[in-house]
């Protein structure tokens, strides 16, 4: 319980207090309280202040009772406290009028109290209830771990937190979709029903929030913190009407998720949406870009990735599928994995609508490019598997390899960018993210570097093509694809030997090399891979 304007009007030791504008806000906290005497004092007032004043320095002057309640509303404080039967019978209707309009508490005050025995009651009570308010949050938890131990279920569990917070409780899955939510007893349903169904509209929208962000409704804005629940499987959602939240324990609150997530575990409530099909760990990998070691390590355990091994992170891009394909070429995909695999090969699989993961497990010390041969050699067969069986082709992107638990995501950016450009290159073979660092390398520099190298490097070759209608660019290519093996090359491009030779002598002749010096056949190299990347 906190000190509200409802415990100040009805439930303290103060008699004869009544709202005369802004009852709605009887749920609006006070954390201190001043006094308004004269107009100057109005710049030292705080946000949640109870303000109270003899209306003296206004008594004649309705244009200043405007300005001082827009002025306290801007403010934020908690409500204009005013002592009657003073210097007037009742309080001005000028100062009602504009606390209408701003939709600000005023109370009225009776003239038997004085402002120090008002305040002494207030501040008797914020104390009284900072020092139980310990006592108060260790007393709700084992309320609330003994609801869940009688099995009570999960929306009357969120009821005890909605009333033990007096706000709004919305439980979300990983992507913010509603499953469950409570309202506290004393709430305008009609109303918080109609701002909930919005607050999560636009939580779905946004994505990825901040710990705490504030949502404007209409003319309302309402302060929300997403809490994710001990599992990662969802969040549970504080919201307050205005702009801050209270200061909670931060202990506190992780108790409470913890116990919430048992209970979504208990009941099962995940399953209930039937839009909540992404899976989490996936979902982790994809926005939880700024969480520490130990939450990433904590995940790995809940979900089974044994981080303190090795791994080559593969991915397989399911974007450019119907909607209505895509369960099945999920299906189709897990089944080949099964089958392709060798049993004595761990692997962690991960997808959702878009994405198809799968995670190859080496030992801490195993050799990291035996590593990576291994598996693109396993995802050629699966490329081949599901190309035979489905007719479909899957881009596939393949990480290099990493140890560090840290480096979860950073093995999954990798397939990523290797899987797109090689549909930027239009090729549908697996591809190796380290195979293609000089191709990222040299899109990281730009255009000007590819120039710079095609002009110094095959300008002479590619002026002789263009001038004689030959091809022996693409000759050229071809040699290196085959790691110059001339037969090899030939057999390639459906070329005679003696062709290939005598296209090599020329390629010689125009470049003025001989592929004996290294540093030259890797400038040749990566002026090909600019051919490939600016086409």
């Amino acid at each position: 319980m906190t000190v509200t304007l409802d415990w100040f009007v009805k439930q303290s030791q103060l008699n004869n207090l009544r709202f005369i504008t802004g009852e709605n806000h009887a749920r609006q906290e006070i954390h201190s309280v001043n006094i308004l005497d004269n107009p100057d004092v109005l710049k030292w007032f705080k946000k949640d202040e109870l303000i109270l004043t003899t209306g003296y320095i206004f008594k004649d002057n309705p244009k200043l009772q405007r300005s001082i309640i827009r002025e306290m509303k801007e403010i934020g404080c908690a409500a204009l406290g005013v002592k009657i039967k003073r210097f007037f019978k009742t309080i001005p209707e000028d100062l009602i009028d504009e606390a209408h309009k701003q939709d600000f508490p005023v109370i009225e005050l009776p003239f038997f109290y004085g402002f120090s025995e008002i305040s002494q009651t207030v501040y008797s009570e914020i104390y009284m209830q900072q020092k139980q308010q310990p006592q108060k949050e260790q007393e709700f938890l084992l309320q609330l771990m003994d609801a869940f131990f009688q099995h009570e279920s999960l929306p009357a569990l969120l009821q005890h937190l909605a009333a033990f917070f007096a706000a709004p409780v919305l439980l979300t899955d990983i992507c913010y979709s509603p499953l469950a939510k409570a309202l506290p007893a004393a709430a305008n349903d009609e109303r918080l029903q109609k701002y909930l169904a919005a607050i999560s509209a636009q939580l779905i929208n946004q994505g990825e929030s901040s710990p705490v962000c504030n949502i404007r409704i209409e003319n309302d804005i309402w302060c929300l913190q997403p809490l994710p629940l001990a599992n990662h499987m969802g969040y549970l959602c504080l919201i307050y009407e205005g702009k801050d939240l209270p200061v909670i324990p931060t202990e506190f609150l992780q108790k409470i998720t913890q116990i919430i997530a048992l209970a979504c575990e208990q009941s099962d409530i995940a399953h209930l949406n039937p839009e909540n099909h992404l899976p989490f760990f996936l979902h982790f990998l994809m926005h939880r870009k700024q969480a520490d070691l130990e939450e990433t390590k904590n995940l790995c355990a809940f979900y089974g990735f044994d981080y303190q091994k090795a791994w080559i992170c593969t991915t397989f891009s399911l974007r450019s599928f119907p909607a209505d394909q895509k369960k099945l070429i999920i299906t189709q995909l897990r089944t080949i994995a099964h089958n392709v695999i060798p049993e004595n090969t761990s692997i962690f699989i991960c997808y959702n609508d878009n994405l198809f993961c799968i995670f190859f497990l080496f030992k801490p010390d195993c050799h990291r490019l035996q590593a990576l041969h291994e598996v693109q050699i396993i995802i050629a067969a699966f490329h081949e598997r599901l190309v035979t069986n489905s007719s479909i082709t899957v881009p596939i992107g393949i990480s290099g390899c990493h140890t560090n638990v840290q480096d979860i995501r950073q093995s999954f950016e990798e397939s990523l960018q290797a899987l797109n450009l090689q549909q930027q290159l239009d090729s549908s073979d697996p591809a190796s993210y380290l195979h293609q660092l000089p191709c990222h390398l040299l899109m990281q520099y730009g255009k000007n570097t590819n120039c710079i190298l095609r002009h110094n490097v095959l300008k002479p070759l590619l002026d002789f093509d263009k001038s004689s209608h030959t091809e022996l660019t693409k000759t050229l290519q071809a040699y290196f694809l085959c790691n110059y093996n001339a037969s090899a090359t030939a057999k390639q491009l459906y070329l005679h030997r003696n062709t290939m030779l005598n296209r090599l002598e020329k390629i010689k002749e125009l470049l003025q090399i001989d592929f004996t010096n290294t540093e030259e056949n890797f400038l040749l190299y990566l002026s090909l891979i600019t051919m490939k990347l600016d086409t």
